[in-house]
This record gives C-alpha cells, sequence and structure tokens, in this order.
C-alpha cells in the first residue's frame, strides 16, 4: 500500500496540523470509543469495568438487524486469538501503543488528506482498543448485527480502524491514479 507521502522537495506536517490530525482528533474520537463502551455497561446495568471481572456475554435486541450485545474480547479483532493469558494481553496492548507512535510518525509524513484522515481514524481506534486492554485485560464489544448473519461482535474503535483502513487503501488508489496520469502527461 502506498500512502502518499514527502517528496523530496516537500516539508513534514506542520506542527499545529500533526497536533490536530494525530493528537485532538483522535483523543476526541477516542472519548466517543470509551462512552459508549460505558453507556453499553449502563443499559445492562454493569460497571464500566465489567470485563476485568466477568464475562457477561449479553444480548439486547433493538431492531430486527441491529442488536445491542456486551461482550468482552480478550483477543484480536474478529475474536481470534481467544483466551485469557497476561502475556498476550499486555503484549497486544504494547504493540497498539508502539503502532499508535509508527502511525503519528507516518502521519506526519503524509501530504494526502485522505491518507491523514485515514490514519487519524486508526490511530484512535488502535488507542481507544488499548486503554481497554491496559485497563480491563479486555476490549468491550457491542455492536453486532449477527441477525442477518454477520456473526462478530465489535466496537466503535474497531469501525475507526475498519474505515480507516479503508481510507488508505483508498488514498493509495488515488493517489496511484494521479500519478500515472502526472506521468503521462509529461511524457507528451
Amino acid at each position: 500500500m502506498q500512502v502518499e507521502t514527502q517528496n523530496s522537495s516537500s516539508k513534514p506536517l506542520a506542527w499545529q496540523k500533526l497536533a490536530l490530525l494525530g493528537g485532538f482528533i483522535p483523543v476526541i474520537l477516542v472519548a466517543l470509543d470509551q462512552w459508549s463502551k460505558w453507556a453499553t455497561t449502563r443499559f445492562f446495568n454493569l460497571p464500566f469495568d465489567i470485563c476485568s471481572k466477568d464475562d457477561p456475554n449479553l444480548t439486547y435486541e433493538l431492531t430486527p438487524i441491529f442488536d445491542l450485545s456486551l461482550l468482552c474480547n480478550r483477543g484480536i479483532s474478529w475474536g481470534m486469538m481467544q483466551g485469557d493469558s497476561s502475556i498476550k494481553r499486555w503484549g497486544l496492548t504494547l504493540f497498539a501503543f508502539l503502532m499508535t507512535v509508527v502511525l503519528i510518525f507516518v502521519l506526519r509524513k503524509t501530504h494526502d488528506r485522505l491518507g491523514q484522515l485515514s490514519l487519524s481514524l486508526v490511530i484512535a481506534g488502535a488507542v481507544g482498543n488499548a486503554i481497554d486492554r491496559l485497563f480491563f485485560g479486555a476490549v468491550t464489544d457491542m455492536i453486532d448485527f449477527s441477525d442477518i448473519g454477520f456473526n462478530y461482535v465489535f466496537n466503535v474503535a474497531d469501525s475507526y480502524i475498519t474505515v480507516g483502513v479503508i481510507g488508505l487503501f483508498l488514498s493509495s488508489f488515488l493517489t496511484e491514479r494521479r500519478e500515472k496520469a502526472a506521468a503521462k502527461l509529461s511524457a507528451e
């Protein structure tokens, strides 16, 4: 995947824009993610830290297509690598925070607006889920579309990561098209 980054004559993002895209926007999004997890635990009348104590595995049907569920995911995305292990917990937490640092570095060199926003979303999702692992040992999941055959329960932070990765692929595709068009023009 190629995200449009600086060429030899362009400069890294100004610190103000980096603070907005790598700091302020992710902080707001992480707050929304954490609020959604808190609101879900309150909906089921459970404490916010329920995942550090138990795995409630509760579901409430809201509509024929969407359920509100409360699951504690001790694995990674889509429920892979399930199981309770402190090595896995701290390894995944450390990995998320290290990736955040790497993504901020990449963000600093990214000049494509879609790529920048997409990286902000991935950063927010990684931090939101890392906070859960750090404090509770598991990620709180609640968005459930299993009634229509999507059998994975996820959360708002997972949505940020998914939309961000799709945005990065789209950014890469569009950047490649622009570069090919520019090369074709300069060859004529």
